[in-house]
């Protein structure tokens, strides 16, 4: 049987094409400054960034008739919020939509059913003047459908997102199902009726979000997000915003969804001199000594921390909180001209992956020793310590968070790079990464897992 230190902790937060190596060049030929200045202090922090999992557009055209309905299947694991949005057709910006937070799809291992209607609110998305659509619809000219050309309507004077107080049951009523075969949760709206009324209320195509922070669509009170949006809630169009979820980036892979949910464990920071890290070595085994097998299956950073203390010319920092989507481990240290910084930290829903900077470091001073006034982190990438065989990432008994019982060894014990992760908490598919790029909207794209920053405190 493994440690199993993360199980109280995890259950208490509850490309396509190849980067270059230059990535983790070794140049033996640098030159380490050795003069003697008094050390700069940073502070690195490591931020869970796993937010959007999977993104749907909800029907395929309005429903205009009484008990029409919109159906849209998905898959959500413990820890995750649905939010969804349908513009209300005969209006200016009006929509009808999830809080800010979004519904929360766990109680426990109970998922929630049922009727939702009482989660969902009829807003105005606060970017066009509104109309007498309620009681003149045919003779509004901003309005879809009779607007002449999208978004062509003034501006609204307040250009938040804000509750019409309405009730919803006058326009609609909405249901979550869950089959626990398949995995999958059903969302279905349902139009109510409106017939004898001068607006009919016709509900368009909507977007849905799985997700783990708040505000994955809008933020109640304030303006719209940059994101597509408005295309949804002036126009009944879903493709603007469902285009920018599903984003990939330079090398393919997704700029935005994130590949999988989980916690990042206790993790280990340290300073080094030279261009490669004490700690490990990309494509050679593992040293057994170093605590990487320990943090990198179980999340313990304990030994890794006291075989870094342990070298000359490094100095090793190490956390006791896991972090949760949203949630930072932070560290605050000490280095001087000709050291660099790396961390590691474990990708706990995996059997022994773990997320670290390039084998290099991240640089923190200039050749003249002073500060540098930018950091390259955006080298931060998912590795297989080569340590256990590689189960369902989410769903094996190997895993921290489902047991973390004894599994066979890995046939190909080295250190590498993860370039494909297959999504079956999410329904997504394989995400393929040649570089296993983990951070947040990574130009080139990756599994958009963690975002690194780095500043000089004093």
């Amino acid at each position: 049987m493994k440690k199993s230190i993360l199980s109280l902790a995890v259950l208490a937060t509850m490309g396509l094409t190849s980067c270059s190596n230059d990535d983790d060049v070794n140049d033996p030929t640098v030159e380490t400054p050795t003069n003697e200045v008094e050390a700069k202090t940073f502070r690195l922090t490591l931020k869970n960034a796993i937010n959007y999992l999977s993104a749907k557009k909800i029907g395929d055209g309005p429903l205009t008739a009484t008990g029409a309905s919109h159906e849209v299947s998905f898959k959500a694991t413990k820890g995750t919020y649905l939010s969804f949005a349908n513009m209300f057709a005969q209006s200016n910006d009006w929509f009808f939509g999830t809080n800010s937070q979004g519904i929360k799809l766990w109680d426990g291992n109970t998922p929630k059913t049922g009727d939702i209607s009482s989660y969902v609110k009829v807003y105005d998305a606060g970017t066009e003047q509104d109309e007498a659509f309620l009681t003149d619809f045919p003779n509004t000219i901003y309005t879809a459908p009779n607007q002449a050309s999208p978004n062509s309507g003034p501006s609204d004077s307040v250009n938040t997102v804000r509750d019409t107080g309405r009730n919803i049951l006058n326009y609609l009523s909405a249901y979550l199902d869950y089959n626990a075969t398949t995995k999958y949760f059903t969302l279905k709206i349902v139009k109510a009726n409106r017939e004898a009324l001068h607006n009919p209320g016709f509900i368009t195509p909507g977007i849905l979000v799985v997700h783990t922070q708040d505000n994955a669509l809008y933020e109640v009170g304030q303006p719209i997000k940059a994101n597509g949006f408005e295309g949804l809630a002036e126009d009944g169009s879903p493709m603007a915003i469902y285009e920018w979820f599903n984003e990939a980036g330079s090398a393919g892979a997704p700029l935005r969804l994130s590949s999988s949910m989980s916690v990042l464990s206790p993790s280990v920071a340290y300073v080094h001199q030279g261009n490669q890290s004490p700690f490990f070595t990309k494509d050679q085994p593992i040293n057994t000594a170093s605590g990487l097998k320990e943090l990198a299956e179980d999340g313990d950073p304990e030994i890794a921390y006291n075989y870094l203390s342990a070298m000359d010319n490094v100095t090793a920092y190490k956390s006791d909180n896991v972090a949760a989507p949203g949630q930072e481990i932070v560290f605050e240290i000490k280095a001087k001209p000709g050291y660099r910084l790396n961390f590691a930290t474990m990708f706990v829903s995996s059997n022994d992956w773990f997320i670290s900077n390039n084998q290099a470091g991240i640089e923190l001073f200039n050749e003249d020793g002073s500060v540098k006034t930018e950091f390259s982190i955006n080298k931060n990438y998912l590795y297989d310590s080569g340590t256990e065989e590689d189960q369902i990432v989410g769903l094996g008994n190997g895993q921290p968070m489902n047991g973390n019982t004894t599994v066979g060894a890995d046939p190909n014990t080295n250190v590498r790079r993860v370039s494909e992760l297959e999504d079956v908490q999410f329904g997504k598919g394989v995400i393929s990464s040649a570089a296993g790029v983990t951070q947040k909207e990574e130009v080139r794209g990756g599994y958009n897992l963690i975002e690194v920053t780095l500043e000089e405190i004093n």
